[in-house]
């Protein structure tokens, strides 16, 4: 293909493209093209079947004062699919009998013995069964260590008893520090050494205040008719519930390897897809349930993700070996959404399987 008919396409859809010719490209982009028209929308969307996509395009300025437009290879916040890694790698260790996913949490770290009850267990860290109270939203004015988050956070108000399930980051920051306190090791390089290295996530990494990888999609929210952007926090305080970038294609990898035994073993694989419906079908940093919106209702596991303009999610949609990536850097996708027909999430599942 000549370089003035890809810079035509380019022009046509209003965006960066590239896809594989597919039976579901062409209704795929129609459903993206009705979607932008009615909403807008910026970031990448990426459509695999067996790991080999057959839709990426991107759409939109990755930082709105300058030309720089929005690429397959442009990392975004992850925001809270950062818990999946971090459930990948209690999982390892759990291989090696370095955790004990039934023992007490303060059996790790008995420091925080005072406020953490016995009773809960690794397991409903991983579920969001602790009933732990959440951070406030002004312990990211100021950089503070995974440590320090934990101790501020449990200051407040339990959020129920053990063993009914309260999203929170707090779970997941607890299990950051186990994982440090069995390895040795920080969090990041855990990550680093056990998942990105030997999965080849080049792309991936970690953020904090003031460090950003190269041409990365700051988040945005609409005030108004206007998109602003936000401001920056310390967003390296999420660790290990929040503060990761990826790409589009480093999340392929990641979902791939999951079917495989590049990180887990079948057992743990079948760990991690273990469904909780009495928890709202949670799983160990996941969510995994039966689709009901289509006749085929496939067996999802999905992680979303939302820390301000920063809209994610990854469905894996097991059956079928289906993958849906939307990274999205503004408010105007909203990945918190079930049944919603008008959702672009939602949208794009039944286009898959009509």
């Amino acid at each position: 293909m000549s370089s003035l008919r890809i810079l035509m396409i380019l022009l046509l859809t209003g965006g960066s493209a590239w896809s594989q010719p597919g039976p579901d490209s062409a209704a795929i982009a129609a459903v993206v093209d009705t979607y932008r028209a009615a909403h807008g929308f910026s970031g990448t969307i990426l459509v695999a079947r067996h790991g080999q996509p057959i839709f990426r395009r991107s759409y939109g300025l990755a930082y709105r004062q300058t030309p720089d437009s929005l690429t397959h290879t442009t990392p975004y916040s992850i925001a809270s699919v950062t818990k999946l890694f971090t459930s990948i790698r209690i999982l390892q260790l759990a291989e090696v009998g370095k955790v004990d996913l039934q023992a007490a949490a303060t059996q790790y770290l008995p420091r925080f013995a005072p406020q953490v009850p016995a009773a809960v267990t690794v397991h409903h860290l991983l579920l969001h069964l602790s009933g732990l109270p959440n951070e406030k939203n002004r312990l990211y004015r100021r950089h503070l260590s995974a440590e320090e988050m934990v101790q501020k956070a449990l200051t407040g108000r339990p959020a129920g008893p053990v063993g009914t399930f309260h999203y929170n980051n707090v779970d997941y920051l607890l299990l950051g520090l186990i994982i440090e306190a069995v390895t040795g090791k920080s969090w990041q390089e855990n990550i680093r050494q056990h998942i990105l290295e030997p999965l080849g996530m080049t792309q991936s990494g970690f953020l904090a205040y003031g460090q950003y990888p190269r041409h990365f999609a700051f988040t945005y929210r609409k005030k108004g008719k206007q998109l602003k952007q936000d401001p920056l926090i310390h967003i390296e305080n999420f660790g290990s519930a929040g503060c990761m970038y990826a790409t589009a294609g480093d999340l392929l990898k990641l979902d791939q390897a999951l079917y495989g035994e590049a990180l887990l073993s079948a057992e743990s694989r079948q760990c991690l897809a273990q469904s909780y419906p009495e928890y709202n079908y949670a799983g160990y940093g996941v969510w995994n349930y039966r689709y009901p919106f289509v006749e085929a209702q496939p067996t999802i596991m999905e992680r979303r993700g939302g820390i301000l303009g920063a809209n994610v999610v990854l469905v894996r949609m097991m059956d079928d070996k289906h993958t849906l990536i939307i990274l999205s850097h503004d408010d105007r996708f909203n990945p918190d959404s079930f049944g919603d027909e008008g959702n672009l999430r939602e949208m794009l599942i039944r286009a898959l399987y009509e």
